[in-house]
């Protein structure tokens, strides 16, 4: 039985479709929504493997014709059917190839993942002072045969599943330095701005939840580099070696001098440097680099869920002084 607190309230539905308007300046959030939702590179770059990703994820909200309530209110009748379609088609016995072939243009997010739509409940300006890219969402062979993973779009951060699991959780608590607590983390999330994505934005094809194919990251390079153009973050956080990675090379698009930033796109294990760049004096407030010409700080992190807060405590303590926690 469906219990109504897990549902995000029409009240709550239009401040999150409003919050993500306070970020698309110029129209470009709706662009690159639009943009994301037709994306087929990963398709057109590896078409021999089995484990392609599949685009279910994002929304394009067409934010520039969501700017009064009751534009707010009619649109939310397309997210409302999305949300009845993919509980209803869960519900049913099936392969996930079906579940792909027959989902066709419905998206499991309000707008571009459920974590980013939380933030968007909770945002009062334009400014972000914190981005976190991780490394993807869900493996979607995995996400459909777990019923604890299963997240819908009206889904809210109070239904208790996986997404708002180990990773979630561990990070927050390592970050407030106090146990997990939905009010503090919601107070955060509304003084300062957070934007959430991930490296990869469609579901995994993999059948192992764990595994993840740098390629796909690298498709999806372009998309992550436009974002960081729009939400202009004061600081950056990535998650995991391939996320690190990641996010260095797309740093040194706009910074082909930062050695340190060099040596954190390469090889398959980045974040074995981090102990030691905690401990120099020069980055006691992270890494600065130069991204289109406006600085920001780069800091990253191991993936929460896998890293023991004994050990990985100086990687928040500087985390905590960029941020002023």
């Amino acid at each position: 039985m469906q219990n109504s607190n897990d549902i995000y309230t029409p009240v709550e539905l239009s401040k999150i479709i409003k919050g993500y308007s306070k970020l698309d300046s110029d129209g470009q959030l709706t662009s690159l929504l639009r943009e994301i939702r037709n994306c087929r590179q990963c398709a057109k770059s590896f078409p021999d493997r089995a484990d392609l990703p599949t685009n279910r994820l994002v929304r394009p909200l067409n934010l520039s014709r969501l700017l009064t309530n009751e534009a707010i209110k009619n649109y939310s009748i397309a997210i409302k059917r999305d949300d009845t379609f993919l509980r209803n088609l869960f519900r049913k016995n099936l392969t996930t190839s079906a579940i792909i072939k027959r989902t066709a243009s419905a998206k499991f997010a309000i707008g571009l993942n459920p974590w980013l739509d939380r933030c968007m409940l909770f945002r009062k300006t334009r400014k972000t002072k914190l981005m976190i890219i991780g490394i993807d969402y869900k493996q979607l062979p995995a996400f459909y045969r777990n019923s604890k993973d299963h997240h819908f779009p009206l889904d809210s951060y109070r239904k208790k599943n996986n997404i708002w699991g180990p990773t979630w959780k561990t990070f927050w608590q390592n970050l407030l330095g106090s146990p997990y607590d939905d009010e503090s983390v919601n107070h955060f999330l509304g003084e300062n701005g957070v934007f959430i994505t991930n490296s990869m934005l469609c579901f995994g094809g993999n059948e192992d939840p764990q595994s993840h194919f740098y390629g796909y990251l690298e498709c999806c390079r372009n998309h992550i580099a436009r974002m960081i153009e729009i939400v202009k973050p004061e600081i950056i956080v990535s998650f995991g070696n391939l996320g690190c990675r990641n996010v260095a090379s797309i740093l040194l698009e706009g910074d082909q001098e930062d050695k340190l930033t060099v040596g954190l796109r390469k090889g398959p294990s980045p974040l074995r440097n981090m102990p030691s760049i905690v401990r120099r004096r020069k980055y006691k407030k992270g890494i600065a680099v130069q991204f289109n010409s406006r600085r920001t700080v780069f800091w990253p992190l191991y993936q929460p869920a896998w890293s023991h807060l004994n050990r990985y405590e100086g990687d928040y303590k500087t985390l905590r002084k960029i941020l002023n926690v």
